[in-house]
């Protein structure tokens, strides 16, 4: 069987983080199947039925607007849909729609085994990680768990895969007999402008979803609803959502690129595990990790669990308004726990957040809770487990410019009532890297900012240290500027 599928850039597998705190022991934040999938409503009665091997495209179009569709328990192999407006989908347990094409058959060539395939070039978006693959595609299942690509023979062993464009083939090192080899080869399961449409209930799987665009992609539409669904094993990005999209009591793992995404107004993420997102190297800095939301006003963010994923946990950036962060838990992310960029009036409270941010973070990024170029944001009530050597709450400007003109200006912060504890090193405040004859070069300080109320918790053998625009400073320092006239720093036996 020959496969499309997309040559990659030479460069060596990047390591996966061995950073593997201990998480916060909570209760399911939704209920959970049987068998693990997430709880979804019964089928409506009206609803088109689509066993297993039918088009789920064809019972849409039966269905027509406002219809329901019943996606019926079982494989649904390479599907793509486009929903008309209003329409419903719900999957009985045990649906997949699986976005990935069986390969073989496969003969022996010394001591591995090979298929042909054909590797058309195709263009693909984003940055990688310093020596990673990036977008490595195709992405490669045996019997369902990930492959990894590597790019000589010396290199290929088991669990691993080679490309050789010039000869038109796939090798593998683990005997495929009796086995399933497959390649995400369909970008979406469901994409469409249509409004007002409903998911809920299926577990989409192995999409070749593209870097910043879903495998589930509704953020061109408005008002999409994906609940109780299981997204994992895409090439990119996971799920999507527009102006009034909701995502809701899912599950969202081991994606590409992304965990979940959205744009636009009114936008809710609520009751999600989100978790183990960028398996394929992305930069964070460009864009990676759990949830990412871009130039949204009235955003809801609240009771997510948000954990090991490669890069920021919850990600407001370019212009958000109104957010609202609230009752999630973000823990062992390798980037920033919670990141608020560039951005307008938030509330940033009641979170558990703990451990976040890579171990090789420069300067002072990778707080666990990060305001960066942001004005107008509350972070308050919230309780922080800062690993040695981070970040608890971190103030940043950099005098970022606007493209309308002007600087975005980190002003009007208020940090307030939170419990920070110390495991060992670590610092907080506010720090600015500009010109001191820039308009922003004391933002920091004269921007009405403030820390206040705020506990510290640390071993006796650990002071904290703190930064109010350029360089650190203790606490007895940091209070002689104003800050945490209420706060108070506890060392040794009276931490908890």
């Amino acid at each position: 069987m020959m496969l499309r599928i997309e040559a990659m850039p030479s460069a060596s597998w990047r390591a996966v983080s061995c950073l593997v705190p201990i998480l916060f022991a909570v209760a399911p934040i939704y209920s959970l199947a049987q068998n693990g999938e997430p709880n979804a409503p019964p089928c409506p009665a009206t609803a088109v039925r689509v066993p297993a091997g039918e088009s789920i495209q064809a019972a849409a179009l039966r269905a027509g607007p406002g219809g329901a569709v019943c996606i019926g328990a079982g494989l649904h192999r390479m599907q793509q849909v486009a929903p008309l407006p209003g329409q419903t989908f719900v999957g009985e347990p045990g649906s997949i729609l699986n976005g990935a094409q069986i390969l073989g058959p496969f003969a022996r060539t010394g001591p591995f085994w090979a298929t042909s395939v054909m590797l058309p070039l195709r263009p693909r978006t984003g940055e990688c990680r310093k020596g990673s693959l990036c977008s490595p595609l195709p992405w490669l299942f045996l019997d369902g768990r990930p492959l990894r690509r590597v790019l000589s023979r010396a290199e290929l062993g088991p669990g691993r895969f080679l490309l050789e464009p010039a000869l038109g083939r796939l090798l593998i090192a683990d005997d495929p007999t009796g086995r399933q080899v497959e390649a995400s080869v369909v970008a979406t399961a469901f994409q469409s402008l249509s409004p007002d449409v409903r998911i809920s209930g299926v577990i989409v799987e192995k999409y070749d979803s593209p870097p910043q665009i879903g495998a589930i992609r509704g953020d061109r539409a408005t008002g999409w609803h994906v609940e109780r669904t299981e997204i994992r094993f895409n090439a990119g990005l996971g799920v999507a959502v527009g102006t009034n999209g909701i995502v809701r009591d899912n599950i969202i793992h081991h994606n590409g690129q992304l965990g979940a995404a959205a744009h636009g107004h009114q936008i809710r993420f609520e009751n999600n595990r989100i978790f183990e997102n960028n398996t394929a190297g992305f930069d964070p800095g460009w864009e990676a990790g759990g949830i990412k939301i871009t130039e949204a006003q009235f955003v809801t963010v609240r009771g997510n669990h948000v954990y090991r994923n490669d890069g920021p946990g919850i990600w407001c950036d370019i212009n958000c308004r109104d957010a609202v962060i609230e009752d999630n838990i973000v823990e062992a992310n390798q980037g920033a726990g919670i990141f608020y960029e560039i951005s307008f009036s938030a509330v940033v409270r009641r979170n558990k957040v703990r451990f976040n941010g890579a171990n090789d973070a420069p300067w002072y990024w990778d707080a666990d809770i990060q305001i960066a170029g942001s004005q107008g944001v509350e972070v308050t009530d919230n309780v922080i487990d800062v690993r040695p050597g981070g970040h608890a709450i971190m103030l940043i400007d950099q005098g970022r410019a606007k493209l309308g003109g002007g600087l975005y200006r980190t002003t009007g912060n208020r940090v307030h009532g939170n419990r920070i504890v110390f495991s060992g090193d670590g610092d907080a405040g506010g720090v600015t890297d500009t010109d001191r004859l820039s308009p922003n070069g004391s933002v920091i300080e004269a921007g009405n900012n403030s820390f206040d109320g705020n506990t510290y918790l640390a071993p006796a053998t650990v002071s904290p240290s703190f930064v109010w625009g350029r360089d650190p400073l203790t606490f007895t320092a940091f209070r002689q500027l104003g800050q945490e006239r209420a706060g108070s720093v506890k060392l040794g036996a009276e931490v908890q």
